[in-house]
């Protein structure tokens, strides 16, 4: 997979943020693309935005969180490219609120499109991956899915549920003899439009302080287009973590070596 001209990948939440850059990345890289969303103006975007190269892109519209409609997704991808090289579960909410208070709608909401998402990704694409001698699936977590973050129960609790999900897969892959390779990208601060959503929801004080710091972090975050290039790089060196923040590495560290000191935990900055 080191030489991705000509491969199909697949972005869901491909209609802006990271997806949207890992979508262009790919086109660049000379993939065919399926781009994923449930904004159909958003894909329209962006298939208006290569209308003049010469580059093979479709597009499709869904709720991730709906297990039929991803793998509807997996059987459009295959009938339109015989195929699926890359698969980015990328598709996610960040809706801060009272988790213990509040209604149960934003934990449903959450899980079914952080978590279930990728569970449908991974079951409706690793089968035609086998089959077909190679692939690569890369799943979107955040560095909240390495440390617990006050306000955010219900993310919190889905990106971790990402990773463990992600590195149980590549682990049974190798001792399966898959040849599927898995990598699990866990952002920090990156410039997105997931700060909006995350001030929607509100809540108790303390998820109402996180959306307002979580705001400001991601308005001084890294560009989308830097992700997709680690994305891009791990995918060619079959690297399972990809942790875009060389500064951020050291709190899910030091959080295990307390672990490990049967301390208990700190508040820690992503």
């Amino acid at each position: 997979m080191e030489n991705l001209t000509g491969k199909v990948a697949v972005v869901t939440g491909a209609g802006s943020g990271i997806g949207l850059a890992l979508a262009e990345r790919f086109v660049n890289e000379g993939m065919k693309l399926v781009a994923a969303d449930i904004d159909a103006h958003a894909l329209a975007l962006l298939e208006k935005s290569f209308a003049d190269r010469d580059v093979e892109i479709a597009t499709f519209v869904l709720d991730v969180s709906k297990e039929d409609e991803v793998i509807a997704l997996a059987r459009f991808t295959l009938e339109r490219f015989q195929a699926a090289h890359v698969l980015c579960n990328n598709a996610g909410v960040g809706l801060m609120s009272d988790p213990w208070n509040g209604t149960m709608d934003v934990w449903e909401k959450t899980i079914g499109i952080n978590l279930y998402s990728v569970i449908y990704g991974v079951r409706a694409f690793l089968p035609t991956m086998n089959a077909q001698g190679e692939g690569h699936i890369v799943n979107t977590a955040s560095m909240a899915g390495l440390l617990a973050v006050p306000g955010g129960g219900p993310y919190t609790v889905t990106k971790h549920g990402v990773v463990a999900l992600s590195e149980g897969l590549y682990l049974e892959n190798k001792l399966s003899g898959s040849p599927v390779e898995v990598s699990v990208l866990c952002p920090a601060w990156v410039k997105t439009n997931i700060a909006q959503a995350a001030t929607e929801a509100g809540g108790s004080d303390v998820s109402e302080a996180t959306a307002n710091y979580v705001r400001e972090a991601v308005q001084n975050g890294i560009d989308p287009a830097e992700v997709a290039e680690q994305v891009l790089d791990a995918i060619r060196s079959q690297r399972f973590w990809i942790l875009t923040h060389p500064d951020s590495r050291e709190a899910p560290a030091e959080r295990m070596q307390r672990a490990a000191n049967g301390e208990n935990p700190q508040l820690s900055s992503i």
